[in-house]
Formats: structure tokens, C-alpha cells, sequence
């Protein structure tokens, strides 16, 4: 079996990004219920979680498949390009989620809670029931995105609690830059695999206004995190300076939004949640 097919289909950069959210989730929770560090709880958990994250993404990738093929920015992927065989896919992908799901009963059962919810919204809310037939198919289905970094607080926590669910909901309220940025640019490829994203049916600058709602209430969310988790001032300049200026751009493309910007903005989003935690460890470090 090809070796590189099968680290593809995880997504290494979309994992490693949501493996991010959930370390940083983890220290900051630790922090706040003035934890002791284990390394051994620590890894624990990270592999739980990465394996399940990973075995999520193939089954997403095994799903698509077929609506990857039409597309030409996907239409190279394991799957549709043959390096990987479906039902090799599909079992690789269960195999991973099992794997991590086994793990994190050993951590604790809110864990293993979280870790289900993931791959339930990912593969049958997003994927199955919404991504081929709502617009709004993100706004549910971006729930798994937020599910690694409630992961990695309730891991360490030992509970899903509020502090945890807010850091969760800022990644929520990320998304819909993220994605529906992303298919404006790719708008053509979209249209061939007839995947109603909302910049599709609804047109670029309706869309546009709704991902600038979506960035004013990511805003919010950033500065009420800071009145519940142990967040130092730090952590509340650099945030909300940059998620203000993500919510200036996203503004300034609504009212005259271009395709060819699209990815611009689909960059900076991506940018902008790396700094924001960034500036959650640099916060609770230095205050």
C-alpha cells in the first residue's frame, strides 16, 4: 500500500492545525484547574485525539470521493487519482478512529464524548446529511473542526465546561471564512461537483456579510474568553487587534468583493486563528 496515499488522506496540515488548537486547549485548561503536568496523560491524550482526527479526515476523504474527482483542485488526491482504493480508504480511516477512541477511554469518557461528536458531525452531519444538499452546510458541520480543541480541554479538565466551550467556539466561528473564502475562489470547481456552497446560491457579497457576522461574533467570543479562562491582558491586546483586523478586511471585501482576492482572505483567516492561539499561550504564560 502506497505510504504517501495514506499520509494524504489525513490532511497532515488540516491536522496539524487542529492538533494545535487541542495541545494549546490542554496546557491553557491544566493552567486553570492548577494541574500538575503528566507527560504520560499528555501523550495519551494527543494520540487519542490525533488518531481519531485522522481517521475522521479519511473517512471524509472516502466519502468525497467521487465529487473530488470532479473538481481539479482535488481530483489528485489519493482516492479519486487511484493510489488508494476505497475500501482501504474507508477501513484505514475506521481503523484510526478506533484506534483513538480505544485511547481516550483511558484518559476519560468526556473525552471519548468529544472525540464521537467529531467524527458524528464531521462524517454525518456535514458529510452524509448537509454538504451535497444546504448552503448552510458549514454551520453544523464546523462543529467537528472545534471538537479537537474541546478535546484537548476536556482531556485535561477532566469535564466539558464553559471555558473550554468558548475556546471551541471561537474555531466554530472561524470556519465560514475559512471554507466559504476558499469557494469563492474556487468557484468553478464547486459548480462542476454541484456542492451548494453558500457564495454560490446566495452570490459573493451576501456570503461575504455573512462571514463578516460570523468574524464580529468570533470578536466577542475572544473577549469573553478572557473573562473566564486565566488569560492575562496579553492575550486580549493581541487577539482582539487581530481578529479586529481580520473583521476590517472581511468588511472592507464585502463591500466590494473579487474572486481573485478570496484567497487572500482565505489566507489571512487561516493567520489570524494561528495568531489568536498564539496569543491564548503567550497569555497564559505571561499574563
Amino acid at each position: 500500500m502506497d505510504a504517501k496515499a495514506l499520509m494524504e488522506v489525513i490532511k497532515p496540515k488540516q491536522t496539524t492545525l487542529l492538533m494545535v488548537t487541542c495541545v494549546v486547549a490542554y496546557f491553557i485548561a491544566l493552567k486553570l484547574h492548577d494541574q500538575p503536568f503528566s507527560l504520560g496523560r499528555f501523550c495519551l491524550t494527543f494520540v487519542a485525539t490525533i488518531l481519531a482526527v485522522a481517521g475522521t479526515t479519511a473517512l471524509n476523504m472516502w466519502l468525497d470521493s467521487d465529487i473530488d474527482a470532479m473538481m481539479c483542485r482535488t481530483c489528485k488526491r489519493p482516492v479519486p487519482s487511484g493510489r488508494l482504493s476505497p475500501p482501504a480508504c474507508a477501513a484505514y480511516g475506521t481503523t484510526l478512529f478506533c484506534l483513538g477512541l480505544l485511547l481516550g477511554y483511558f484518559v476519560n469518557t468526556s473525552l471519548v464524548v468529544v472525540l464521537f461528536l467529531g467524527l458524528f458531525f464531521d462524517i454525518i452531519v456535514y458529510t452524509i446529511m448537509l454538504k451535497r444538499r444546504s448552503p448552510y452546510s458549514i454551520v453544523l458541520g464546523g462543529l467537528a473542526g472545534a471538537m479537537p480543541c474541546l478535546a484537548g480541554w476536556t482531556a485535561a479538565a477532566g469535564k466539558i465546561e464553559l471555558a473550554g466551550i468558548l475556546a471551541a467556539l471561537i474555531i466554530l466561528l472561524w470556519i465560514p471564512a475559512h471554507i466559504w473564502y476558499l469557494s469563492m475562489y474556487y468557484e468553478e470547481d464547486y459548480r462542476n461537483a454541484k456542492i451548494p456552497m453558500l457564495p454560490l446560491v446566495t452570490g459573493m457579497e451576501k456570503a461575504s456579510w455573512a462571514i463578516v457576522v460570523s468574524i464580529a461574533f468570533m470578536l466577542v467570543t475572544v473577549a469573553v474568553l478572557f473573562f473566564v479562562a486565566p488569560l492575562g491582558v496579553t492575550y486580549l491586546v493581541i487577539s482582539l487587534t487581530t481578529v479586529g483586523f481580520l473583521l476590517y478586511k472581511s468588511v472592507k471585501f464585502a463591500l466590494s468583493p473579487k474572486r481573485e482576492e478570496a484567497k487572500n482572505m482565505y489566507r489571512l483567516a487561516s493567520i489570524t486563528l494561528g495568531i489568536v492561539y498564539l496569543a491564548m499561550v503567550i497569555g497564559a504564560i505571561v499574563g
